[in-house]
């Protein structure tokens, strides 16, 4: 591990009697690790946490996260990262660094970014997955905070995100939002919302019929309204994307979490269980 990350996280999993265990759990400055959580069941449970409750202008964190062969571990932020504000113009930074071996699944619930006045923000997640592996990812950012109350006072927020199978680039997305640049509220940029969310399932034997199956899901569900609006697509091969953009950040977050849930609980039929925590 190297000294210049303001918090770093190592986490390995590795499968042990046809159950899956932490092999590895390292962390160091401001970040920790918590305990497993038993609400998965067998599925080691993690949140990650930062001990400062926010980054501070300037600070590179780390996490490294890996699979290996026939394993499933569910991993999350504890909070949104919040990003303070910036003076002195110099980025604050995360990276996920992500592998996963054959026949996995890992979902990564990241959750949204919430950058304050002037703030600047890369997030960049790197994944590299082989056959056989499901992945469910999340992100995403809102209009952030300021002392006036004022919406997108923050400098510029990138989340860039590279998705491999077998070494072949799968889905790559960079979302920079530049609110020094760009009127926001315009067409193409946020209109009226103020949250933004990603969700990504990464899947063999996803197709049209998994699609539709997940569309329909949303359209008929309580949180479907007219403050939520979303759009969904596939991948070349083997994967869904959801993007919702909302007014109210509690909605948008219980329509990507039903979406979820629909996967986990009627198409891979995994026992269900709910994120404690406090929203």
């Amino acid at each position: 591990m190297n000294q210049r990350y303001a918090g770093e996280i190592r986490l390995d999993f590795t499968e042990r009697n046809g159950r899956t265990v932490a092999s590895t759990t390292y962390r160091r400055g401001n970040s920790r690790i918590s305990a497993n959580i038993a609400e998965a069941g067998e599925i080691p449970y993690y949140f990650l946490i930062s001990t400062g409750g926010g980054f501070t202008e300037g600070e590179h964190y780390l996490q490294e996260i890996s699979l290996g062969d026939r394993t499933h571990a569910i991993l999350t932020t504890q909070t949104p990262n919040y990003i303070y504000k910036c003076e002195g113009g110099r980025l604050t930074v995360q990276d996920h660094l992500v592998t996963i071996g054959e026949n996995c699944a890992l979902e990564y619930y990241i959750d949204e970014t919430i950058p304050y006045a002037q703030a600047r923000f890369r997030q960049n997640t790197e994944i590299r997955m082989e056959k056989g592996s499901r992945l469910i990812l999340t992100d995403g950012i809102t209009s952030g905070w300021s002392p006036d109350g004022e919406s997108f006072q923050y400098r510029d927020v990138g989340l860039k995100t590279r998705i491999y199978m077998e070494g072949e680039l799968l889905f790559n997305d960079f979302l920079l939002v530049n609110p020094e640049e760009e009127e926001m509220r315009t067409i193409g940029c946020f209109e009226e919302a103020s949250c933004y969310r990603s969700a990504v399932i990464i899947d063999e034997a996803a197709g049209a019929d998994m699609l539709e199956k997940l569309r329909s899901c949303l359209q008929t569900c309580p949180e479907n309204t007219d403050s939520v609006r979303f759009g969904m697509s596939l991948l070349e091969h083997g994967g869904v994307v959801l993007r919702v953009l909302g007014k109210d950040p509690e909605g948008s977050y219980d329509l990507v979490q039903t979406w979820i849930r629909y996967y986990r609980e009627q198409i891979m039929k995994w026992k269900h269980f709910e994120l404690r925590k406090n929203r």
